[in-house]
């Protein structure tokens, strides 16, 4: 077994259960420091507080009083503390994008996440949302690799849920943040890279393919075709068990791209896999598993296996020497993921509702997008389109998942500045540069698997969106 990164901390693979990150003040600075608190998304997670976290910390916002794991001074939740005037203290607790937006809704009427092993929240959170040491805005924000569902934004304002969140928090402002390039991964010892093109990506996740000498060369992008046939081994899927982001940004770019399989089945957009593929018929053998780090781990003890993670988390990963993330139409999930990727136009006040029917006219399977209703202050549920980055975005690997980060509308009080500005901090070019978990800026083009958003509209909106 080897590290992919010889720079990652063993300690550094995700698991499922959740994970608290947090960063330590020093004394002088403490007593004008705003303590920010939220959680949520494992996928970004890496690039939000960095990979040295100890599995199971106790909930700490403030590392010199509490025991607890320090956010990597490098990343860009931890690098925006410190260079923030003044300097203010973070916290972030990895529930998943589907627990932590229960948690930020208080959906289930206890915003808790009682989870094995999940030592970052607990009874005491009940009022205190992801076990975050503030007063005022509980908490201050969650991350999701999947947008706000209808429902989930009625959650926040429904008024038998704790508090009622609507009456004084007003709603949920939503706001693209981060974009990961979600990786292809497969174990075969007969064969060390693969450059698949979409029509194998499709014939695989589908269950056309269940062993890899069915692989022919219309699998592979021209130039990139390995001797052929591959030997006999029998081909299976690692697959997300449980409702995931990344497994939402496959199905995106599965539904958009295989339009011609046979019968005119067709991927379902959705964020269980189960579901995404409920028209085929997987090959025997495959395999759910629940989160990133179960999935690549799934693939590297089985030989034959083919998945899908979040790159990121793939470089972190201890995984088997035949263990590898292929190419997708000739780009890679590292090198082809630029710095930034630039979005000009989203969606505004819109919400995915379940996939597009043959009968709708649009391509079947893919996001169905409907207005938001409900909402109280206009232009502040924000949402990277889905069909914009179903591709790729300018010629860049073509995979991505797009993360959000949801805040309190009002409500912020005495956080307000700190608050604007952990959200201003993460669309400015300039301030961001020290956060090195995140970006590609290596001569080599080595990479991160993330890449920031650049987002004039959001930009424009933080100060309507996020107020007192």
């Amino acid at each position: 077994m080897f590290k992919r990164n010889a720079m990652g901390n063993t300690r550094a693979k995700l698991l499922a259960g959740a994970v608290l990150m947090t960063l330590g003040l020093t004394a002088a600075g403490a007593a004008m420091s705003t303590n920010v608190g939220g959680g949520g998304a494992t996928l970004p997670a890496g690039g939000y507080v960095g990979w040295g976290f100890l599995p199971g910390s106790v909930f700490s916002s403030n590392v010199a009083s509490k025991p607890g794991s320090a956010v990597a001074a490098n990343s860009l939740l931890g690098n925006w503390a410190s260079t923030s005037s003044p300097v203010n203290s973070v916290s972030y607790c990895q529930t998943g994008s589907g627990g932590g937006k229960k948690i930020f809704d208080h959906s289930d009427g206890t915003a808790t996440w009682g989870g094995a092993g999940q030592a970052c929240t607990g009874a005491a959170s009940a009022t205190t949302g992801f076990g975050a040491d503030v007063s005022v805005v509980n908490p201050h924000f969650v991350g999701s690799d999947a947008p706000m569902s209808q429902s989930e934004f009625n959650w926040f304002g429904n008024g038998t849920n704790l508090g009622n969140k609507a009456t004084q928090y007003g709603q949920p402002s939503q706001f693209p943040a981060v974009v990961g390039s979600v990786a292809v991964v497969f174990n075969n010892p007969d064969v060390a890279s693969l450059d698949l093109a979409d029509a194998g990506i499709c014939r695989i996740f589908s269950g056309q393919v269940t062993n890899w000498n069915q692989l022919t060369a219309s699998d592979f992008t021209a130039g990139a075709v390995p001797t052929l046939p591959l030997p006999a081994r029998n081909l299976f899927l690692a697959y997300r068990s449980d409702g995931s982001g990344t497994t939402f940004s496959l199905a995106n770019h599965l539904s958009s791209v295989c339009t011609s399989l046979p019968s005119s089945k067709f991927f379902q957009t959705d964020q269980a896999f189960t579901t995404v593929a409920a028209q085929f018929t997987l090959p025997a053998g495959s395999i759910g598993a629940s989160g990133n780090p179960a999935v690549v781990s799934t693939i590297s003890n089985n030989p034959g296996a083919v998945g899908y993670a979040e790159a990121a988390n793939l470089q972190h990963a201890t995984v088997s020497a035949t263990t590898h993330a292929a190419k997708v139409n000739g780009k890679d999930p590292y090198a082809n993921l630029p710095d930034a990727l630039t979005f000009t136009t989203l969606l505004v006040d819109k919400v995915i509702n379940g996939w597009n029917l043959a009968a709708s006219g649009l391509v079947p399977g893919t996001p169905n997008v409907q207005t938001l209703t409900g909402a109280t202050t206009a232009g502040c549920m924000l949402v990277a389109d889905p069909t914009t980055y179903a591709k790729g975005v300018n010629g860049s690997y073509p995979i991505l998942a797009v993360s959000n980060l949801i805040f309190n509308q009002k409500g912020n009080g005495a956080d307000l500045t700190a608050v604007r500005d952990l959200m201003t901090y993460t669309y400015s070019a300039a301030r961001r540069a020290g956060a090195t978990t995140i970006g590609n800026r290596t001569a080599t083009g080595g990479g991160t698997g993330y890449a920031f958003v650049t987002a004039p509209a959001a930009l424009a909106k933080i100060n309507t969106c996020i107020t007192l």
